[in-house]
């Protein structure tokens, strides 16, 4: 659903501004967490502790009495979060057969009337540059086994291996789990052309330390603002294979990927009150980590499909 942002300024009736709040409230999707923080920054204009204290009384009992229950009932529904993930290395020498073999057949499931999309995408900068991935998503568990179904009947697996096995040297399949609490990421990512993909392997005896860093850091920057200024970013992390926790953030073109006027090293010491606690709160979140990499994708739109 989309939400309006509603300018509040200081002094205005209370009674539009507990409206805006009991709408925001009312909301979970992407674009309500992204717009947390603008809210909360509103309210501290308006009203301090006072206009505070009277939405968390009314904003429940206005919600309930002014929203259909089918409404409320989409709005708690929770969002899928898993994508399905193939990481495929073409055979040496043979990637131009690979790559036309893969448009082929993404034509071919096309045609077939698959009910899921897959995008494909190819390594601009990192350590292993011919390596494609290809992913399918959100669906949530349940889905999955409609999916296997569907190949089943359609083979969609046998066509791959009887046109594009031939080319492939090795696999990786994984699911890879999203965590949009803590992440300011778009309903719409049509205008990303690249992703920027830092992963880090844990450690076997990572403690708890790392995730509570990592759930403090991004609420901070969610409640603060760091969205607000054109960051985006995505939490994820790998079922299957060596434990991975993932952030993603998508960019329109290379220029968007220059540092950003204020670093979040700077914009975090500002809220955090120091530089020594938020490298202190950096070394919380390191210290479940065996290794990290850093990996741009660019999104292949020839060996996507298009539903």
């Amino acid at each position: 659903m989309p939400i309006e942002t509603i300018e509040i300024a200081r002094g205005c009736h209370h009674r539009l501004a507990l409206q805006s709040a009991v709408f925001f409230l009312s909301c979970r999707n992407a674009s309500a967490i992204a717009l947390r923080a603008k809210l909360r920054i509103l309210l501290k204009r308006i009203g301090g502790k006072k206009m505070k204290n009277i939405i968390s009384l009314l904003s429940v009992l206005i919600l309930f009495a002014a929203t259909p229950l089918s409404v409320l009932a989409e709005h708690h529904e929770k969002q899928p979060e898993l994508d399905d993930v193939w990481m495929v290395l073409p055979k040496k020498g043979m990637e131009a057969e690979f790559s036309e073999a893969v448009k082929a057949h993404m034509e071919w499931r096309e045609r077939q009337g698959e009910s899921r999309g897959w995008d494909a995408y190819t390594v601009v900068l990192g350590d292993n540059p011919n390596i494609y991935m290809f992913r399918a998503g959100l669906f949530d568990w349940p889905e999955m086994d409609g999916f296997v179904k569907e190949d089943g009947e359609k083979g969609f697996g046998k066509h791959w291996n009887d046109n594009v096995h031939q080319y492939v040297d090795h696999y990786h399949h994984y699911f890879e789990r999203m965590d949009f609490e803590h992440s300011n990421w778009p309903e719409d990512e049509n205008d990303f052309k690249y992703y920027g993909v830092t992963t880090w392997v844990w450690k076997e005896d990572a403690g708890s330390e790392s995730s509570e860093a990592r759930k403090t850091i991004s609420k901070i920057l969610l409640d603060e603002g760091w969205g607000e200024q054109g960051n985006n970013w995505l939490w994820h992390s790998r079922i299957g294979g060596k434990p991975e926790l993932k952030i993603v953030s998508g960019f329109e073109n290379f220029a968007d990927m220059a540092r950003p006027e204020v670093s979040l090293y700077e914009f975090l010491s500002e809220h955090m009150g120091s530089g020594e606690e938020v490298q202190a709160m950096f070394d919380a979140f390191n210290s479940g980590f065996a290794s990290s990499d850093y990996t741009v994708w660019a999104h292949n739109e020839e060996l996507s499909t298009t539903n």
